[in-house]
């Protein structure tokens, strides 16, 4: 018997999904969506109205990557007739360290005490409102918002055991309200660095546009001279050095003289050859003591020079303004809100009810379906 082959029909495909399906579904339950969306878009105005606004400033650094090898330092060592000239090595402290260096602790504890003054709207300026200056401390702390005669009174009983303990910044050994301080800080500062170009940049944000300005120049100035500190320590130690011994060889040079021409003076008629010996002697000295000035205050010329050769500078790509508007806008919340809602409807007005029955099937007891014997 000759065999037949027969195509075997394909399946269809289990994972097709039943768009008309799913539709029929969202058109039958319109009026759950509908009310759902509704109650989401008024949490979502609720959200936006009682939201914390937040003001936020970015400025941009351009670095200079500087060559280690100082040609000026080289020339001036050249043209002073030096043989010897500083040498340099690498810095410990690379420019993709200012995110570290502005979250540390120290930089921090170095912010709380900047005076800063709030944002006063131009009309309650030009009818005599003056801004109160403040502290990063306070500020950050929300202690610079103006309270009831009640509630100001309370603070200051409950604050007075603190005063004392806050005054003093210890970054080893914070108290628990400038650790706090520190903390909410370091949330509201952030730094990056591109290292391909070494462009850094810093944020600043906060609930008072005029606050974040000025915490975003003091960032920016406080940083910068921090990096400039430390990549000049090591000059300045070396001039400080130089300086020194140039006062002290200077100080010998000035003896010698004087004791070389008191000699002189002395021995004006004097022709005795151990006379001129000491006299040749004390001569000696001074030429040897002018040597030694000569020297020493050609290594401290150059070392003052390598401080400014060292000193790094930064091109401000762009500076800190005062915000025109908040970073979170209330219609984006609005807005995230309402199709946040309209999904979650849609969502379980398609799918509910295979959940429902997913949940059924998955707590059912395993008696039910055990058929019962005749």
């Amino acid at each position: 018997m000759e065999e037949t082959i027969r195509e075997v029909p394909l399946e269809e495909d289990e994972m097709t999904i039943d768009w008309m399906g799913i539709l029929r579904k969202l058109l039958h339950h319109w009026k759950f969506i509908v009310l759902v969306t509704f109650i989401f878009s008024v949490l979502g105005v609720l959200s936006a109205l009682t939201m914390k606004r937040s003001y936020a400033v970015t400025v941009t650094l351009a670095p200079e990557v500087q060559n280690r090898t100082s040609s000026s330092v080289s020339a001036l060592a050249s043209m002073l007739g030096g043989g010897a000239t500083l040498n340099s090595t690498s810095d410990a402290l690379n420019i993709t360290l200012f995110p570290e260096i502005s979250a540390s602790t120290p930089f921090l504890c170095s912010l709380l005490d900047v005076q800063v003054t709030p944002y006063v709207p131009q009309e309650q300026l030009v009818a005599g409102v003056a801004p109160e200056p403040t502290t990063g401390f306070e500020h950050v702390l929300g202690r610079d918002k103006p309270l009831s005669e009640k509630k100001a009174r309370q603070r200051a009983e409950a604050d007075a055991e603190y005063l004392y303990d806050d005054s003093v910044v210890d970054p080893g050994n914070l108290t628990p309200r400038q650790g706090k301080a520190v903390e909410a800080l370091r949330q509201s500062i952030s730094a990056s660095v591109d290292k391909k170009t070494g462009v850094t940049t810093i944020s600043v944000t906060g609930d008072d546009r005029m606050i974040v300005k000025q915490l975003a120049d003091t960032v920016t100035k406080r940083l910068q001279d921090f990096v400039i500190d430390y990549r000049t320590q090591k000059a300045m130690d070396d001039y400080t050095y130089y300086v020194e011994l140039a006062d002290e060889a200077y100080a010998n040079l000035v003896k010698a003289q004087a004791a070389y021409a008191a000699r002189v003076d002395y021995d004006r008629s004097v022709i005795l050859q151990s006379v001129n010996s000491e006299r040749q002697r004390l001569q000696d000295e001074a030429n040897l003591a002018n040597q030694i000035y000569s020297q020493i205050a050609q290594q401290r010329e150059m070392a003052k020079a390598k401080i400014q050769e060292m000193k790094p500078v930064y091109a401000i790509v762009q500076p800190a303004t005062v915000p025109l508007r908040p970073a979170n806008s209330r219609a984006k919340v609005c807005i995230i809100w309402f199709f946040v809602g309209f999904l979650l409807a849609c969502a379980w007005s398609a799918f509910g009810d295979v959940v429902v029955q997913f949940f059924k099937d998955l707590f059912k007891d395993p008696e039910e379906e055990t058929p019962q014997k005749a």
